[in-house]
């Protein structure tokens, strides 16, 4: 049977979040994952507050980025999600997006070392131990967690790059990939994945690949892959999804659509990505087109498509309802 989780964008009220992660919980799907964009809902406040108001659902900040957040605070916060609900908690270190950091006046520097790092640190302090770390990115002198979950947490790498991919196959216990990713392009990303599993002597079965993948439902096609269009005008401003562009078939100006992003135009941001884009990066459709589609992301390699719902709420929740189809 197909696992699926859920991803919220942060980009409407945390009221909203709480009564689709509800259904999400009712509905038996695996996992939420709380994205975390600068100037939006926060993801770790958020995830807490998501735990509380469900019963089984595992819950994971995504990503954790140690250029805004330092990793005792990372640990800190992990630790007490863990403590409030045990084995219910994931963590998913990234760096983060650039763009947004540096628009927000943070650089980041070196990310496949920070990376390594982060993750090094966080893992220290979640066990109890005491941390004297001099790494070329963090220096911790002898901190150490007063308290620690009672069951190990996963840590799932968020990564888009072949180096970075390749990091998180070697070092975390998954993978998460962007939104937006076509299925070919997963393809590729799996095979970076592998060749870091391999270096730390294990395989690609040894890693979960998790992955957004935008969706709407709507019983007018049309309007499903309208609703897609802004999201993915908001990722594919990043010159690091060109690769991945291509490899969908389509054409996006993404230099023109990074000017219209920056100004906050959405309408006119929309106009860079095409019916042909979207099909070939997202989930649009019927509920049972998306069903079907949603096959083509699993069959590109993903282990666990994470669903991104698009619309108003009502539409949210209709992308939830098509996953308790392909779980029944």
């Amino acid at each position: 049977m197909m696992r699926v989780g859920l991803c919220f964008d942060g980009f409407y009220s945390i009221q909203e979040m709480i009564e689709l992660a509800r259904l999400a919980d009712d509905t038996g799907m695996e996992s939420i994952w709380m994205s975390d964009h600068l100037c939006f809902r926060d993801s770790l406040t958020t995830s807490m507050a998501l735990l509380v108001s469900t019963k089984t659902i595992t819950v994971a900040p995504a990503p954790m980025s140690p250029y805004s957040r330092h990793p005792i605070i990372s640990a800190m916060s992990i630790a007490t999600m863990a403590e409030f609900a045990p084995g219910r908690v994931i963590a998913s270190p990234g760096t983060g997006n650039a763009a947004a950091l540096k628009e927000a006046g943070m650089e980041s520097p070196r990310p496949l070392k920070t990376m390594r790092e982060y993750v090094e640190i966080l893992r220290r302090f979640l066990r109890g131990e005491t941390v004297n770390f001099q790494g070329e990115m963090f220096k911790i002198n002898g901190a150490k967690m007063g308290f620690t979950p009672s069951t190990p947490v996963k840590m799932y790498l968020t990564a888009v790059r072949p180096r970075m991919l390749q990091l998180g196959g070697e070092i975390g216990d998954g993978v998460l990939l962007s939104a937006g990713c076509a299925p070919g392009y997963i393809e590729k990303c799996v095979a970076e994945i592998g060749k870091g599993a391999a270096k730390a002597g294990k395989s690609l079965n040894d890693r979960d690949v998790a992955g957004f993948v935008t969706a709407s439902v709507s019983d007018d096609p049309r309007e499903a892959v309208e609703a897609n269009k802004m999201f993915l005008a908001y990722i594919f401003r990043n010159t690091h999804h060109a690769e991945n562009i291509r490899l969908g078939g389509g054409t996006v100006d993404q230099e023109a659509l990074a000017v219209a992003v920056g100004k906050r135009d959405w309408e006119g941001a929309k106009k860079f990505i095409s019916d042909e884009v979207v099909l070939a990066h997202s989930v649009a459709g019927t509920p049972a087109e998306c069903q079907k589609q949603l096959e083509a992301f699993t069959k590109g390699g993903l282990d666990l498509p994470i669903v991104l719902p698009m619309g108003t709420q009502e539409a949210r929740k209709r992308v939830i309802r098509m996953v308790r189809q392909v779980l029944s």
